[in-house]
């Protein structure tokens, strides 16, 4: 593949590729599940069948979490780049190896921000293990030492008084990590219109070439949308609002973690299958395509009703 036909787009791909299989290695060693109270989202792991201490399992949620909202980050950088290289490819320097630490430290400083999140202000507490516990009980029959978690608690019981009240902690966590997921949506649904209408309006001006390039990178955009859309967005979303409006599902949660562990397997298949340079580069692996395509190839320079 020529080097020049991607660009600094190849890094990008790979970067994103990276951390979707980063977030995939730490779902299947952390074995989390979910449970929705009517006031709190948890996200718990037993100890036993993870096989980690209480503390280190503290942490390793906390990673998984912060992973995900790097996922988020990552697809709406992936849009924007996508934007520039058709609405404004002078701007793409911003993506050159000169601006790779600035990128580098916004990635880190923001998954830094979702671990502190999750490890401290979704942390476990008396308050929350008093609704958890018979919970956990009834639907896992897992004991308070068998297993950790972290979570927001959006309401809880003032003893003293017998009122509602505000978890403001789980507030500030949930305004910082829901802002990020609904910014995320948001940049997605801005430069994929404006990819769109401006990919629609160079009609014939533009190169062959340069139309069906980008229109192949169009549509894998299109499709790693809606995948997104189907497998992140909208779960997290269920996930995140059913709490504030108490609605409880309790361990039906678990379909949610499910949605969020198939979806790095359907992203890398979404641009293998939808730019052709990919398609080729992966198809020319097996001889039976390539034996085809040569003889596709030689067909068109002989026609038989051309000799006399």
């Amino acid at each position: 593949m020529p080097k020049k036909i991607f660009g600094s787009y190849k890094y990008l791909m790979f970067a994103f590729s990276t951390v979707g299989i980063f977030f995939s290695c730490c779902d299947f060693f952390i074995k989390p599940n979910m449970h929705i109270t009517k006031t709190s989202f948890i996200i718990f792991t037993d100890l036993k069948r993870s096989g980690y201490s209480y503390s280190t399992a503290q942490i390793a949620l906390a990673v998984l979490c912060s992973s995900y909202g790097l996922v988020l980050t990552m697809l709406a950088i992936h849009f924007y780049y996508r934007y520039l290289s058709v609405a404004s490819p002078t701007s793409l320097s911003i993506f050159s190896s000169k601006a790779a630490p600035v990128w580098i430290i916004s990635l880190s400083i923001n998954f830094v921000i979702w671990f502190f999140c999750f490890i401290k202000l979704n942390s476990p507490s008396p308050m929350k293990d008093e609704k958890l516990i018979p919970e956990f009980w009834e639907a896992y029959c897992l004991k308070p030492n068998e297993y950790t978690y972290t979570g927001p608690h959006y309401y809880y019981t003032d003893n003293s008084t017998g009122e509602w009240k505000f978890h403001i902690p789980s507030f500030i966590a949930e305004g910082y990590t829901a802002g990020n997921i609904a910014i995320a949506i948001i940049l997605l649904s801005i430069f994929g219109v404006k990819t769109y209408n401006h990919l629609y309006n160079l009609g014939g001006m533009a190169s062959l070439n340069y139309r069906e390039l980008q229109n192949q990178l169009f549509k894998t955009l299109v499709v790693q949308t809606i995948f997104p859309s189907i497998f992140l967005f909208f779960p997290v979303s269920c996930l995140v609002l059913f709490p504030v409006f108490g609605i409880r599902i309790g361990e039906n949660a678990n379909l949610i973690m499910i949605s969020f562990s198939i979806y790095p397997c359907f992203e890398p298949l979404v641009a293998i299958c939808c730019i052709k340079t990919f398609r080729r580069r992966l198809l020319g692996i097996f001889p039976c395509y390539k034996s085809n395509r040569v003889t596709h190839v030689s067909s068109k320079f002989y026609n038989p009703t051309t000799i006399t």
